[in-house]
């Protein structure tokens, strides 16, 4: 990316830069961190000459999180109006959506160039405008994209098996299981779901099957969050559909809270 405007400190002498690297997952190859912030360095270097000041916030956690703490620094850097650049290697390292333009506007208001090197967004081109709304819409059209692709094939697998579902307490999973079809009863929970389903059907609650449990040294699931039994777990387990051999994924769905990024479950009606 050419620049039609040199890189100029406000102060004439040291160029203040906040360099913003990203990755999103804890699957992602950290090193992913070190090659972009080696790429804004480089693009520094060949479009100037003088002595630079880089503040470096590296991030891992989903771009659509707007209230990461990398990404509320990061505005902060911006009101203060104390640095010249903000850089990133595209402006979805930063955050995504409309708000990857808000914070184009926010470096505008405070006087300081943003520039999204693979992108080709730079604030101090007058075209900037144009090409951060249509390159926002496009990393949140092909996020939706790879999101809907995921859930088509998870769909797909669950219909026929070949998607291994969380499991509850009861449940062995061998090691290299890829589908519910390798999954196996524990026969020591046989006894206990006898055992508890009894007492439900002899007048006890949920709390009196917990708290015997816990005194019986039943381990909870694998997945539960709690290290102990509760009432609340009692129920979920004592309702899930696993217990007759049904499947049940798909039951809830992922939607995103617009405000913050951040997601949570809700029942699927579709």
């Amino acid at each position: 990316m050419t620049l039609r405007i040199p890189l100029l400190p406000s102060n004439g002498v040291t160029l203040r830069v906040v360099a913003v690297c990203r990755i999103s997952t804890e699957h992602q190859d950290e090193r992913s961190l070190d090659d972009q912030e080696a790429l804004v360095h480089s693009y520094i270097s060949e479009h100037y000459e003088g002595p630079v000041e880089c503040t470096v916030i590296k991030s891992q956690g989903s771009g659509e999180y707007l209230d990461r703490e990398e990404f509320l620094r990061l505005g902060d850097y911006i009101d203060s109006g104390n640095y010249d650049l903000v850089i990133a290697e595209d402006l979805s390292r930063i955050c995504r959506r409309q708000y990857a333009y808000q914070v184009c506007e926010d470096c505008e208001d405070s006087d300081t160039r943003l520039i999204a090197i693979n992108d080709r967004v730079d604030t101090f081109d007058d075209n900037w405008r144009d090409s951060a709304m249509m390159l926002s819409w496009h990393h949140e059209r092909s996020n939706r994209d790879t999101s809907d692709r995921i859930r088509r094939s998870l769909k797909n697998r669950r219909k026929n098996g070949g998607a291994l579902e969380r499991m509850i307490y009861g449940y062995i999973v061998p090691e290299g299981a890829e589908s519910d079809l390798d999954v196996k009863k524990d026969p020591e929970a046989e006894l206990i779901y006898d055992r508890w389903f009894s007492m439900l059907e002899e007048g006890a609650t949920f709390t009196d099957v917990s708290d015997w449990l816990n005194e019986s040294g039943v381990p909870v699931g694998p997945y539960a969050r709690n290290g102990e039994w509760d009432s609340r777990m009692v129920g979920r387990v004592t309702r899930n559909a696993k217990l007759k051999g049904i499947r049940e994924g798909g039951r809830q769905k992922s939607v995103r809270i617009n405000k913050t990024g951040r997601r949570k479950s809700v029942k699927n009606t579709t």
